[in-house]
């Protein structure tokens, strides 16, 4: 590539290529796709075709500031699909990029060999969610400085260096202008997530995550048909980066089983 032109926009991709089980990561409003420095590598040793690219408003993706249409992150995922030629794959996202990648495997069940859903509530808005919710999540949670809310307090605690790294990955991404208007193409509900057919699903949460706590990412889980629950102890919302080893064994694990 390392551009690739859709509708609207420039997405800049990084394609390992080869003949190996293709697998495409979704990063987080909070950064951009150089956030799987930790991933690409191990998965690449792998096997996999590993693919990044950076979702519009992020990093070096271009894309015109007039175009905030609902959906164009699951539209561009579907162009780059195409244009890569990926007739089935796996597909990984955690936070906003799970939402993406939820919403993709229901409009688009037989082109997934699995689905990873990380530190996601899937951006779920139908009323009992929005209530259960509200339950476990601080109210004051967006006006908490990045770190507390991206990143758990162990890892805080433990890595100063890994938190700067974190914040500096995140800066100049304008997730406040595009990412609410481009997510999804109708609302995500428990009754949208009990239609996604037989696609194997990995829903993993951290234990310290004030975004996705474990009790609604477990509900998530017992709402998608095939899905499997795992948590990650002394993790917070950004799990792939505060236990990469970890996060990897547990992700690899399950695509060795459906990938």
């Amino acid at each position: 590539m390392p551009y690739l032109d859709v509708p609207e926009a420039r997405l800049w991709v990084e394609d390992s290529g080869g003949d190996g089980p293709p697998l495409v990561l979704l990063h987080a409003l909070a950064g951009n796709s150089t956030c799987w420095a930790e991933q690409r590598p191990l998965f690449e040793a792998a096997g996999h075709r590993v693919i990044t690219y950076d979702m519009r408003g992020f990093g070096r993706t271009r894309s015109a500031p007039e175009h905030r249409a609902a959906g164009s992150m699951t539209a561009d995922l579907e162009a780059l699909v195409d244009a890569l030629g990926l007739s089935r794959f796996s597909l990984v996202g955690t936070a906003r990029g799970a939402v993406c990648a939820t919403e993709y495997a229901l409009d688009n069940p037989t082109r997934l060999a699995a689905l990873v859903v990380s530190t996601s509530y899937c951006g779920l808005v139908d009323p009992a969610s929005v209530r259960f919710r509200a339950q476990y999540v601080d109210p004051d949670l967006p006006r908490l400085p990045t770190e507390e809310k991206e990143l758990g307090r162990t890892y805080r605690a433990a890595h100063p260096e890994g938190v700067r790294r974190f914040l500096a990955m995140t800066r100049g991404s304008d997730s406040r202008d595009y990412g609410s208007y481009q997510s999804v193409r109708e609302p995500l509900t428990l009754t949208r997530l009990a239609r996604l057919p037989s696609v194997p699903v990995l829903v993993l949460a951290g234990d310290e995550d004030r975004y996705a706590p474990p009790p609604v990412m477990k509900r998530v889980a017992d709402h998608l048909p095939n899905a499997e629950f795992q948590l990650m102890p002394h993790t917070g919302h950004s799990a792939y980066w505060e236990q990469p080893q970890e996060w990897n064994r547990r992700v690899r694990n399950f695509l060795s089983h459906h990938a």
